[in-house]
């Protein structure tokens, strides 16, 4: 009796951590959850630093891909309940507005480079992102 009882304490304490481990890895995963969600900022003066620009310079920037493609232009800087930006949503894909979609690429998956945000990330890969519905 008391060897079953020692082994399921042991068993509590081994399995503890598995069920504390509640917080998404990934970052766009992160910003799923009820107490990081994502919101359009609507200030243009809004800071984003990781960009040393203001959120009105972000908005309609091109997004290019790491061989100098576009991908498509900025909709929406969007920032934590801070106000803080951790993201961009990009208009990508289709023809004349049809067919495009929305996709959320986080801020700190682009860089600045002459007036345009550039991604590691190629067109492909944007593309196959889910879309993002605000």
């Amino acid at each position: 009796m008391k060897f079953a009882a020692s082994f399921a304490a042991m068993a509590l304490v081994l399995a503890a951590p598995a069920f504390a481990q509640d917080t998404p890895s990934d970052p766009a995963a992160q910003s799923q959850t009820s107490s990081d969600v994502l919101v359009p900022i609507e200030d243009d003066d809004a800071p984003v630093p990781q960009l040393n620009l203001m959120a009105g310079q972000v908005e309609d920037m091109d997004v290019i891909g790491p061989d100098g493609e576009e991908i498509g232009d900025i909709e929406n800087i969007l920032g934590n309940q801070d106000g803080n930006a951790q993201a961009i949503t990009v208009d990508v894909g289709g023809f004349l507005g049809i067919g495009e979609k929305t996709v959320i690429i986080m801020i700190d998956d682009v860089s600045l480079d002459m007036g345009r945000l550039r991604t590691t990330m190629s067109k492909d890969e944007i593309e196959s992102l889910p879309a993002f519905d605000d």
